[in-house]
């Protein structure tokens, strides 16, 4: 429809304040909109793991999406760490990683020993068994202990998901950090979502690892 004929029948002062009022409703949304995204992704800073504490909720609500930007000591175990103090337990928590520390390993070995995890899987990169072979075996042993599952691939991803049944409760840690310290600038994101979760899952799910031992 022509623009005139939309107008047809009101006066240049008419037509001067529908189109005025277009525009603040326009804008009006436009702000709504965002101010409800904002509301749903929180951002911080942290220099040190001992400041998640402080920066991050101890338990993450559903929909929220928790942004962090660090330089310091804080690996992607860190994020996991610390969620766990907020919850019971996790029946399973998957981590996938190109490697891992071997106190990493066995700090998660401690976790399961005292039932704070039922099922543990790790996904790790081709080097893994090769380049770091002390903690390929140690995970070798978890794995015949507890009916853990490792599974090596060409894999380079950050992901950590973590998920409490009984309390409908879903996590998803994406990191561009390894699980082992150093000290690079490191971003990751905390997502409370069982959508991206189930997301997450059913495509490590279809994954073979490539290793005869693991």
């Amino acid at each position: 429809m022509d623009m005139h004929d939309l107008f047809h029948g009101f006066n240049s002062a008419e037509i001067a304040a529908i189109e005025l009022q277009h525009t603040r409703d326009q804008a009006a949304a436009g702000e709504a909109r965002a101010l409800k995204s904002r509301t749903r992704h929180e951002i911080r800073r942290a220099n040190a793991e001992a400041h998640l504490a402080d920066l991050l909720p101890s338990r993450f609500e559903p929909g929220d999406s928790w942004h962090v930007i660090s330089r310091g000591d804080i690996d992607a175990l860190s994020y996991l760490r610390h969620a766990l103090a907020g919850v019971s337990h996790f029946d399973h928590v998957l981590i996938s990683t190109w490697c891992i520390a071997k106190a990493d390993l066995q700090e998660i070995a401690t976790w399961i020993d005292a039932g704070r995890i039922d099922q543990f899987d790790l996904y790790a990169g081709e080097i893994f068994p090769s380049q770091y072979g002390d903690e390929y075996e140690s995970m070798l042993e978890m794995c015949k202990t507890y009916g853990c599952r490792m599974v090596i691939a060409r894999n380079h991803s950050k992901i950590t998901l973590a998920r409490n049944v009984g309390e409908s409760y879903s996590l998803v840690i994406e990191s561009s950090a390894n699980v082992n310290t150093n000290p690079r600038i490191e971003q990751s994101a905390i997502h409370a979502s069982a959508d991206l979760f189930d997301f997450y899952m059913e495509f490590f799910g279809g994954i073979r690892s490539i290793d005869r031992r693991a």
